[in-house]
């Protein structure tokens, strides 16, 4: 399992907008347009569990929503390669958000360790995507690229971080 320090210089080193690495217990009071790498496991619990992505972001000229004159409306993502819902406390920290799209896939084997790289690999993803989708179509297709084999995504897995 990757450490927040190994996360931390992985998204650096791929140029990925982190606003950081945290506990669910220990979130910034500001919100800010970027990838939050959240581990599920309270600060004061341990060395960690298992690790999601929450990305805040806001698609400009894409979005729906937006209104001349006004600002594009920002919105949120939940990523867990378990394709679990987000525990409360993340759920309250969006309420501003709602409604939060999430990965209702499970690609990650129960017994795999590997929650970092596939939060890194969905924001990769996600930072890559072509100018004229929005997060939302990019996350879909993101979902969509994995099998339902667990041990078939943990390959693909590692072949697309091999160069790193």
């Amino acid at each position: 399992m990757l450490s927040n320090f190994d996360i931390e210089r992985i998204a650096l080193k791929a140029e990925l907008p982190i606003v950081g690495v945290f506990s669910k217990d220990k979130l910034p009071k500001r919100h800010q347009i970027g990838s939050y790498y959240i581990n599920l496991q309270n600060f004061n619990d341990g060395d960690g569990t298992h690790w999601c992505l929450m990305k805040i972001y806001n698609d400009g000229d894409l979005d729906e929503h937006k209104i001349k004159g006004r600002t594009p409306h920002t919105k949120a993502l939940w990523f867990d390669p378990f394709g679990l819902d987000m525990p409360r406390e993340i759920e309250e920290y969006l309420e501003d958000y709602k409604p939060i799209p999430y990965s209702n896939r499970q690609i990650q084997g129960i017994s795999q360790t590997e929650c970092g790289w596939y939060c890194l690999a969905c924001d990769l993803s996600l930072e890559r995507k072509d100018d004229k989708e929005t997060y939302l179509e990019h996350f879909e297709k993101f979902l969509s690229l994995w099998s339902d084999k667990p041990s078939t995504n943990l390959k693909y897995l590692k072949a697309l971080f091999k160069p790193l």
